[in-house]
């Protein structure tokens, strides 16, 4: 503003010197005789009065298109200013607005300041406004990666400041909150299920994985008679994994070889080809699976959970597992307890050959009374994804010997 005063003030003093100059330029200041008649006692107009054009001085028409000039191209010249200016500000609070965010996410996420500069560095800018973008999605972060391996001779140190910043970043295979893009985002001590498919058959086993880096990673592999069995005889490795309430995933690991040591780790190479799938509902096996339950309420059993107050006494009542599967099961009663059963209560068992050393626990969803016997159908809670895999390759195992049989 203070810009524009002075401009103003030069514009004033410029258009008054040109309009002093404008009625003084024409004025004739030689001596003239004086010639005083009855017709200058006649009156006249303006135009009247005013000399011939031809008389009018060229100084006169060049000042006044000049002062004329002047005021057009100041209005349009300060209209112009303001615009600029009003644009300049509204940047600069869209950068400050960026800025902070870019700010409070780095804190949120205590992101050092090692893994903000290797970030300015991953994107070749320090715009906040692009910066944003890419801390808020892993598909913009993936492609930025993906653009700088392929820009540069990148190091070996580079490739772990990149693995860092993912984590660092919080995109990993635990925060549902952003897209499962790539094998990199799977944490150190994961266990997944994994399956060897040769001449039409599946051999399907729980591994660990034991370390991670940006290119590959290592597994522990399975047993065969208490020894690691040989995995680099095979080409690949496949996986099926659910993510928590997300959905079901499904990839294929190269299989780079198998150290001599360390546990025989598998050697496999990352993968960002992940195939999304819906959630399943697990195939229902029918059985006549006679079982001991444990009854307690809801919230006996929160409280038991919450406090880890061991192994208490309980109900006791006997029922036939009519069918089962990773979700739930239906159970077959003679009679009602006397304190009945409510929707919500929690029937505790033990599945034999299943490999699981808790207690399954599973809450009523329904009480289906008919013929003298009770309907009771169940949905399993608090199921981890350990368990899970262990319920369907108990399921599957089940499967088999039915269909054998």
């Amino acid at each position: 503003m203070l810009g524009l005063r002075k401009y103003f003030h030069k514009v004033s003093l410029s258009a008054g010197i040109m309009t002093a100059w404008l009625f003084l330029g024409g004025i004739s200041r030689s001596p003239k005789e004086a010639k005083f008649g009855l017709q200058d006692l006649q009156s006249s107009n303006l135009l009247q009065s005013m000399p011939p054009l031809s008389e009018i001085p060229l100084s006169f028409y060049l000042s006044a298109g000049a002062l004329v000039g002047s005021v057009v191209g100041g209005i349009f010249l300060v209209r112009y200013l303001q615009k600029k200016k009003i644009h300049e500000d509204l940047e600069k609070i869209a950068e400050d607005q960026a800025q902070l965010a870019v700010d409070s996410e780095f804190e949120a996420r205590q992101v050092d300041d090692e893994d903000r500069d290797f970030l300015i560095e991953l994107c070749g800018t320090s715009d906040p406004a692009e910066l944003l973008p890419i801390i808020m999605s892993v598909e913009k972060y993936e492609q930025k990666v993906e653009d700088y391996k392929n820009s540069t001779n990148i190091s070996k140190a580079d490739l772990n400041k990149i693995f860092m910043l993912r984590k660092s970043l919080q995109f990993s295979f635990k925060n549902t909150d952003v897209n499962f893009s790539s094998t990199q985002m799977i944490e150190v001590g994961t266990q997944l299920e994994f399956q060897i498919r040769h001449e039409q058959k599946k051999i399907v086993f729980t591994s660990t994985i034991m370390d991670s880096n940006e290119t590959q990673l290592l597994i522990k592999p399975p047993t065969v008679k208490r020894r690691p069995a040989n995995i680099r005889q095979f080409k690949e490795l496949y996986c099926n994994t659910r993510r928590g309430n997300d959905a079901d995933y499904e990839f294929k690991f190269e299989i780079i070889g198998q150290l001599k040591k360390d546990l025989n780790a598998v050697i496999l190479s990352h993968t960002n080809k992940i195939r999304k799938l819906q959630i399943r509902i697990s195939e229902r096996l029918p059985m006549e699976l006679e079982m001991d339950f444990q009854l307690l309420s809801s919230e006996q059993f929160e409280m038991e959970q919450k406090f880890d107050l061991g192994r208490l006494q309980h109900h006791k009542l006997s029922g036939i597992i009519k069918d089962l599967s990773a979700g739930g099961l239906k159970v077959q009663l003679d009679e009602l307890p006397l304190q009945g059963i409510n929707k919500s209560d929690v029937f505790l068992f033990h599945l034999p050959y299943a490999s699981l050393r808790e207690n399954l626990a599973a809450s009523v969803l329904d009480v289906n009374p008919r013929s003298g016997q009770v309907d009771v159908h169940f949905v399993f809670r608090d199921i981890d994804m350990l368990t899970r895999m262990k319920l369907n390759q108990y399921l599957h195992r089940r499967k088999l010997s039915m269909e054998a049989a």
